[in-house]
């Protein structure tokens, strides 16, 4: 099992860009929505449960969009955070030098000081968001999506990092009449996976893009879970894991698109959820959640 939250967890790039979606609120939530071009033929409804920076972050914003363009489905990307998701600025702070340069006299000299504000970003987040929590939200939501407008629709998801944890989760859970709230998922190098019970469990098709540089899943146990999300059958039959060379965790939401080779890494990742989409539009058939 990965636990806790890695160095990486922490570390990232904010995006530029301009966001095309608006932002409602949807079965009780606030909620970001990104239409296609062509919203009343959409085939799906996809909602992205984000990492620990939240859905208000551009980074989060602009995928919706992108999602939305590449694929023709309506993407939502609510609050799952009760509004206390980390704040960008944490991105900004010298993680390496705060967890293990112990030599450079500034560095010691600033630890108190980055320690004080690392603190006042995660400490609301933990208590807010642990899993029991935050969880409960997030059933929340799709009770009433599948309730409403997911009820003659596919519903999918594209959980990234902290997301990532729920994705499982809910790909294993049913709601009271029975069906299953989601029908296919998506995770990008997803956090604190319990192997092999939410492996098991999961009875949804999962598509996960892994990195082979992720610290929080280390290479033993990421090979254990494609061998076993690969060797899923019944509802979740064609589940995959998808290696890339060098990709950190956050690579699929926060990388440096800036740097080539990081650009290409995130865009492979969303390449693979665009393919996902279409492979689950064309083989799953409506009404086939029970």
């Amino acid at each position: 099992m990965a636990t806790g939250m890695c160095k990486d967890c922490l570390k990232g790039s904010v995006h530029e860009g301009e966001t095309k979606g608006h932002v409602t609120t949807i079965h009780g939530f606030e909620t970001y929505v990104a239409h296609p071009a062509s919203p009343t033929s959409t085939p799906a409804i996809l909602v992205i449960i984000p990492d620990a920076m939240g859905w208000s972050t551009p980074n989060m914003r602009l995928t919706a969009d992108r999602y939305a363009a590449r694929t023709g489905c309506t993407v939502y990307l609510p609050d799952f955070m009760d509004g206390h998701a980390m704040p960008q600025w944490i991105m900004t702070l010298p993680i390496e030098d705060i967890l293990h340069n112990w030599t450079s006299p500034k560095s010691l000299l600033m630890k108190p000081y980055y320690f004080f504000w690392a603190l006042y970003a995660m400490i609301p987040f933990r208590v807010t968001n642990n899993l029991k929590k935050s969880h409960e939200r997030v059933l929340t939501f799709f009770t009433k999506l599948r309730q409403n407008e997911g009820k003659e629709k596919l519903v999918g998801v594209a959980g990234f990092c902290w997301g990532g944890k729920h994705a499982f989760i809910l790909g294993a859970e049913k709601e009271k009449e029975g069906r299953y709230f989601i029908d296919f998922a998506f995770s990008g190098h997803p956090s604190r996976i319990i192997i092999p019970k939410e492996i098991e469990e999961l009875q949804t098709p999962m598509s996960v893009a892994m990195g082979t540089k992720d610290y929080m899943n280390p290479m033993e146990f990421s090979n254990k879970m494609k061998e076993m999300l690969e060797e899923k059958d019944g509802r979740a039959v064609g589940s995959e894991l998808v290696f890339y060379e060098g990709g950190n965790h956050g690579f699929a939401c926060r990388a440096n698109v800036k740097d080539e080779r990081m650009k290409e890494l995130a865009d492979g990742a969303e390449d693979q959820f665009v393919r996902w989409v279409e492979k689950m539009v064309q083989t799953l058939a409506v009404g086939s959640t029970s």
